[in-house]
């Protein structure tokens, strides 16, 4: 039975409001030669005032600080290279602003570009690397961590459930508010989503990538330009954290950022024909303290397989049920994943009924 905030999200008077919001989006910026020119850029730093973010106890160190600084170095960048590109801050300070209102005052300036600079944080340390976010209806497990971590800050503001039509973010069913509007420039931000991770990739401080995501991402939802939500790197785990807590580091990042918003804005300013590697959509595997052991073993040996399944399980499926070392090989069409390395088959059957609690179809198999 639908919640009384779910009645609010679906109600007919939202999806008219909707549809009305797409018939009042603003005109891009042209030239007087009549091309399309990117003349104005909305930098967000996630965060602020009483909402610090995610926070690391170690180093003392917090998100809203490192957002501001980064946003500064590069709204300072693009000014200093393009003077005749409109630069505005959402915040320029430590203060407090809401989702809706960083969204809207890109709206309000009819700005071409908007990026949301955050720092990510993860429950497990291993979690490391880059990722940068557009607007997407993509609910997997991990980018649904992400979402609900940065959509929880319109908790701290005053009457959202009206400002957010009724909108809960630790609530799944709420997420359906996302599917009653399309971003208009979805291949534009994923365009310019890519070449940041690209500049990651190539540059960055951070090598590793997490790719480029979509996700319902509340910042992004209203916007009516191409935007993007970037995580820099993870607080929670101690090779970022030290990277991060680096000033000439977070120049880097800052570059990096400049350097994509340059390779975009040549491409917006002249045929607008954007382009990007597929290869940075696809989804990375979750973080996961399991390891893929090598499928080939000298010698012939016992292992048990725990199950077969027609396509390849991501590292840490729940599938795999939290085993933590395993082997997979494809086999006749199938992936089969299996464990142990038996020298006796005696051997192997006696670790069989453990095995078989997790996984009631497992049995021993001799590998040649």
């Amino acid at each position: 039975m639908p919640t009384r905030s779910n009645i609010a999200i679906l109600r007919p008077g939202f999806c008219l409001l909707a549809i009305f919001a797409f018939l009042l989006l603003p005109i891009p910026s042209r030239s007087q030669e009549g091309g399309l020119r990117l003349k104005t850029v909305v930098i967000d730093a996630g965060h602020g005032g009483h909402d610090p973010g995610a926070v690391s106890k170690l180093s003392k160190m917090s998100e809203k600080e490192i957002n501001l600084d980064l946003a500064l170095l590069l709204g300072a960048r693009i000014q200093k290279e393009y003077p005749d590109v409109k630069v505005i801050y959402t915040r320029k300070t430590d203060k407090f602003v809401e989702l809706a209102e960083r969204g809207n005052i890109a709206n309000r300036n009819h700005a071409d570009l908007f990026i949301s600079i955050h720092v990510n944080s993860a429950k497990s340390t291993a979690a490391s690397g880059t990722e940068t976010f557009v607007m997407g209806t993509d609910k997997s497990e991990s980018n649904m961590a992400v979402c609900k971590r940065e959509n929880s800050v319109i908790l701290l503001e005053e009457d959202y459930s009206t400002t957010y039509e009724g909108f809960e973010p630790d609530n799944p069913e709420s997420y359906i508010i996302f599917n009653l509007m399309q971003n208009a420039h979805f291949e534009q931000s994923i365009a310019f989503a890519s070449l940041v991770q690209q500049q990651f990739i190539s540059q960055g401080p951070i090598k590793k990538s997490r790719g480029v995501r979509q996700a319902p991402l509340m910042v992004l939802w209203r916007t009516t330009m191409p935007s993007v939500l970037v995580e820099v790197g993870f607080l929670s785990n101690s090779s970022d954290r030290t990277i991060l807590n680096q000033k000439e580091s977070r120049q880097k990042i800052a570059d990096d950022l400049f350097n994509a918003f340059a390779a975009f804005k040549t491409t917006y300013d002249s045929d607008g024909t954007f382009s990007f590697d597929p290869a940075l959509l696809e989804s990375p595997e979750e973080e996961s303290n399991a390891t893929v052991l090598p499928a080939a073993v000298s010698g012939p040996h016992y292992e048990i397989q725990i199950l077969a399944s027609s396509k390849k399980l991501k590292n840490g499926s729940p599938e795999l049920k939290g085993v933590q070392e395993y082997r997979v090989r494809f086999i006749n069409g199938l992936y089969k994943y299996s464990v142990g390395n038996f020298s006796t088959k005696e051997e192997a059957a006696s670790r069989l009924p453990a095995i078989k609690k997790k996984f009631p179809g497992a049995f021993v198999v001799q590998i040649d």
